[in-house]
């Protein structure tokens, strides 16, 4: 089970980009989420990952492969963790599932916003 404290794990453990896209594991990808029409766009101005379960509309439907920072397997998921947010693909259906991380608001906002207060 995916919890928020994975979810942050995943965050601080794959905070930097490695050191190539190569060094991703992409077969892992292509094993694991059959279900989601995986493509790797090699002829664009940058190198992507589209995923065809996920809308066309979607920012998070065409992703650069060098904002990935990398490529997780759980028990029924799989992680591709970005900077910003993790999709999440469900290893037998199409399902998916995307966490945004926010960021907390600082000490100076939640001082501001505690004096605010009606």
């Amino acid at each position: 089970m995916i919890t928020r404290k994975v979810i942050q794990t995943l965050y601080k453990k794959y905070k930097s980009l490695p050191e190539s896209p190569d060094c991703l594991d992409m077969p892992l990808l292509f094993e694991c989420a059959v279900h989601h029409k995986i493509n790797i766009d090699m002829d664009g101005p940058v190198d992507s990952l589209i995923i065809g379960s996920i809308d066309p509309v979607s920012p998070f439907h065409r992703i650069p492969l060098e904002k990935i920072h990398a490529i997780v397997p759980f028990e029924e998921w799989v992680a591709i963790v970005l900077h910003s947010s993790i999709i999440f693909l469900n290893r037998k259906s199409a399902r998916v599932s995307i966490h945004v991380r926010t960021e907390e608001p600082s000490l100076w906002e939640r001082i501001k916003h505690f004096f605010r207060r009606d």
